[in-house]
């Protein structure tokens, strides 16, 4: 019993260990989370044979493959040339600008990493406002807030979503099918939010006829810059192809092959037809195998924590406290939205996945219990939104925007953000109400 009681102790020590490490960023994340499995292999809490069973390889590869996708795709320059197109539609007006920025960030965050989103248009963002006299700060906070509503719609927007779908089998469409109503419900609501809220930057200027003409003559600036660019017209279709194919089978299967499967399969096919523009070993390269290591780092330790019980007294509490699958869903989409504001999404859902698991499992909830998953997709994502550090894509975007001299402060993005995490999460409640 007291051998059970100090795996307890070291198990639940060590998750905090790596927890603060990610909160408060003394030490590198994943640097932590080895020195803690290292200290849990030492003290026999794990053994190495139960090592390879605690990881969900299905999320590593997934991820795995679209960081390639994603790298290759910036790579050949794709998103800046459909930036720059759709951003000449805008004809200088602010306010056109910014439903057009938003918008775009929106629907590239569903199939792309948001960090990688952000890192293309941060400094477009605030080369075009400046040069239009505009503050940038709007347009900036406006594309955090809709990465993060973006990365919830699709299975494959978000790193939680990946592990939420592995976790239970479900397909693209499923993830589709179930989030639409609510994200694109938050997406209208918000952007009228936004536009309200910063309607004395990006209201219209159509009678200003100067200021018109200095706006076209920036955006035709911009496009001329562009084109001097090495913007290779084959490597691009090529690419965009490719994305199309690979799109295609998340959304419509492709037989029994998981999404991992079909992501590495558009891998492949860039490897093969790509092969004169980027090396393997460069595609390789391009993966971020720190954040990789941190998952499966991540993976370990709930797996330790499940192994010595730390994870069944939050089973317990929940089920004592929900016997529906509305009061279930509506207490974890709360809870972990809240939550996300201020603690890194990934290794709240991590444990929340095996603790839902077991209380469903249980039978003590009756109702559609499929849809407490998509309230954890909900609350995890919209979370993010909540502040400057809710989220990798929001902290890229602070950095970059200070790197270019455009400094968002933590309080000046939270008086936004937090009121829009509130509306998201009171809009998907509204939704589970009507869907439980």
């Amino acid at each position: 019993m007291e051998h059970i009681q100090w795996d307890f102790v070291l198990g639940v020590g060590l998750f905090l260990f790596l927890l603060s490490t990610i909160m408060f960023e003394y030490m590198d994340k994943v640097l932590a989370g080895f020195i803690s499995i290292t200290l849990l292999l030492i003290l026999g809490v794990i053994s190495p044979s139960e090592i390879i069973p605690m990881l969900d390889f299905n999320t590593l590869f997934l991820l795995a493959a679209m960081m390639m996708l994603v790298e290759v795709t910036k790579e050949s320059q794709l998103l800046s040339w459909m930036n720059i197109k759709i951003i000449r539609t805008t004809k200088g007006n602010p306010l056109m600008l910014f439903f057009l920025f938003g918008l775009i960030t929106f629907f590239l965050s569903t199939f792309l990493a948001n960090a990688t989103t952000m890192m293309v248009l941060v400094p477009l963002t605030i080369a075009i406002t400046r040069g239009m006299g505009l503050d940038p700060k709007p347009y900036l906070i406006a594309e955090i807030v809709f990465s993060d509503v973006g990365g919830a719609l699709t299975l494959v927007g978000d790193p939680t979503n990946v592990m939420i779908g592995s976790a239970n089998n479900f397909s693209f469409m499923d993830f589709l099918k179930n989030m639409s109503i609510p994200i694109f419900s938050v997406l209208f609501i918000v952007i009228i939010f936004l536009a309200w809220k910063y309607w004395h930057v990006v209201k219209p200027i159509k009678a200003d006829l100067p200021k018109l003409f200095m706006n076209n003559l920036l955006m035709e600036k911009i496009n001329y810059d562009f084109a001097f660019k090495a913007f290779d017209k084959k490597f691009a279709f090529i690419t965009s192809v490719i994305l199309a194919i690979t799109v295609f089978f998340f959304v419509f299967g492709l037989g029994d092959i998981p999404l991992s499967g079909i992501a590495m399969l558009g891998c492949l096919l860039m490897l093969i037809f790509l092969q004169k523009y980027v090396k393997t070993h460069v595609m390789l390269e391009r993966v971020d195998w720190h954040m990789l290591l941190f998952f499966a780092a991540l993976f370990i330790h709930i797996g330790v924590l499940e192994k010595v019980g730390a994870l069944h007294p939050i089973s317990e509490f929940i089920a004592t406290h929900a016997t529906t699958s509305l009061e279930l869903s509506l207490m974890v989409l709360w809870f972990i939205g809240l939550m996300s504001a201020f603690i890194e999404n990934i290794p709240l859902v991590a444990m929340m996945i095996p603790v839902l698991q077991d209380v469903i499992g249980s039978g003590v909830i009756s109702g559609n219990t499929t849809i407490v998953w998509y309230a954890l997709s909900m609350g995890s994502c919209l979370g993010g939104n909540g502040s400057l550090i809710g989220s990798s894509a929001n902290m890229v975007v602070a950095h970059l925007s200070e790197k270019n001299g455009v400094k968002i402060s933590f309080w000046e993005y939270f008086k936004v953000g937090y009121v829009v995490t509130i509306m998201s999460l009171v809009i998907c409640s509204v939704y589970l109400l009507f869907v439980a």
